[in-house]
């Protein structure tokens, strides 16, 4: 293919999509892909390039997880970013929006630039975005949850603690295996994964007379490569007023000043023993959470931390599903630090829940909560929201997920009501 620029689709090439839950194997595929003459092209190693390399995706990376996960010389500490999205599923996802169109945009450009005429491309996420959408076939890799365990602890070094942490923050291997053509048991020897690749490669089409795939759209036919979403949000549609609420504040773009040694940033495991402490001291011992107990939440959902120094104060559970935001658990020691702290914390909520391109924001208060925190909510304009003037959707967040013994103000971010 002379003109690259010119091409519509990837002729001549038959493309394989290789994906698997962490752990499971999809490195030793690519190997014997490349050995068979392969063209291989792993999504995460993109990925690594892009923290080290590119300044945008490095700038936008610190502003939406902060300036810590950024190394003095510009490239972003992955380990630290690790512990923050493998723990938080919304930060996971806040990455993925941040990083996919550049990668798509590389993986666009190596395909093309290629002789070969049979591609690799391994992705974890491969699933859940456009690159399946190039894909001839699709092969999963599987094992056992121990096996991949103990690959996370030898090869990779991880304790079993957070190891364990990053095999629960994914999807069941199910899920993939489902929706596999081809799939790959790696629970054994080397000689039997490799028997398999064998005579999965041997079903491959003809890149001759193979389906001309589409190619992938580019980033600015799409989004910007590594442009946060909060950047665009209100360009589009600004924000309504409410019912009987007044103007409506348009959502946050960024956190407003703060003192230098006021931090808020996402739970990491390493903070449980501080989050129990706070959790017992901001509910005068009425609340107990185990270590194993929090260990699970923060595989399953988000929270925020707002501490001064070293000094941990405001503690705040989170989660983001079908553009509805909710925040359940709010812990906060000492009182005073709710206009401080709790004030930031909230702050960052908002920008996470706009970058996801959230509608509404609900806090589930409980029916005893300290005055001060009320009153902190309702400062950042959380307001009481009549259930019947809301949409099917928001209802239905609240039916499902508001805790016993609660009431609720809501933040409206984007009002899709009509009139």
């Amino acid at each position: 293919m002379s003109d690259t620029t010119e091409a519509t689709t990837y002729a001549g090439k038959v493309i394989l999509g290789l994906t698997g839950n962490i752990a499971t194997g999809k490195s030793a595929v690519m190997r014997l892909a490349h050995d068979h003459g392969a063209l291989t092209i792993d999504a995460d190693k993109i990925v690594h390039e892009l923290m080290d390399n590119n300044a945008t995706m490095q700038a936008a990376i610190a502003v939406a997880f902060g300036a810590e996960v950024r190394r003095e010389d510009g490239r972003i500490n992955r380990a630290r970013l690790g512990e923050i999205v493998f723990a938080d599923p919304t930060a996971m996802r806040d990455l993925e929006a941040m990083v996919h169109p550049a990668v798509g945009k590389e993986v666009d450009a190596r395909i093309l630039a290629s002789k070969q005429s049979v591609i690799f491309i391994e992705a974890i996420k491969l699933l859940e975005g456009n690159l399946r959408d190039i894909c001839h076939q699709i092969w999963v890799t599987r094992c056992s949850p121990q096996r991949q365990l103990e690959r996370l602890r030898v090869c990779r070094g991880l304790e079993t603690e957070i190891a364990a942490v990053r095999i629960k923050a994914q999807p069941p291997q199910e899920e993939k295996v489902a929706q596999s053509d081809m799939l790959i048991d790696t629970n054994g020897l080397m000689k039997d994964t490799e028997a398999q690749f064998n005579i999965a490669w041997s079903r491959l089409p003809d890149p001759a007379t193979a389906k001309a795939m589409d190619r992938l759209p580019l980033p600015d036919e799409t989004e910007t490569a590594g442009k946060p979403l909060t950047g665009r949000l209100l360009s589009s549609k600004a924000a309504t007023p409410h019912k009987g609420t007044g103007e409506v504040r348009p959502p946050r773009l960024k956190p407003s000043d703060r003192p230098d040694d006021l931090q808020v940033r996402r739970a990491r495991p390493s903070d449980i023993p501080s989050i129990l402490l706070l959790i017992q001291k901001a509910t005068d011992g009425k609340v107990q959470m185990k270590r194993a107990e929090l260990l699970m939440a923060l595989s399953e959902r988000g929270y925020f931390i707002g501490q001064v120094g070293t000094e941990i104060s405001a503690v705040l559970g989170y989660n983001i599903d079908s553009q509805v935001a909710r925040i359940d658990e709010i812990y906060i020691y000492p009182m005073e630090m709710a206009t401080q702290t709790g004030k930031a914390v909230l702050e960052d909520i908002e920008i996470s829940a706009a970058t996801h391109m959230g509608q509404i924001i609900v806090a589930f208060l409980p029916e005893d909560i300290p005055t001060p925190i009320r009153e902190l909510f309702e400062s950042e304009d959380y307001v009481p929201m009549p259930f019947e003037e809301m949409t099917r959707g928001w209802q239905m967040a609240i039916e499902e997920s508001q805790p016993e013994g609660t009431d609720y103000l809501v933040r409206l971010l984007r009002d899709t009501r009509a009139g």
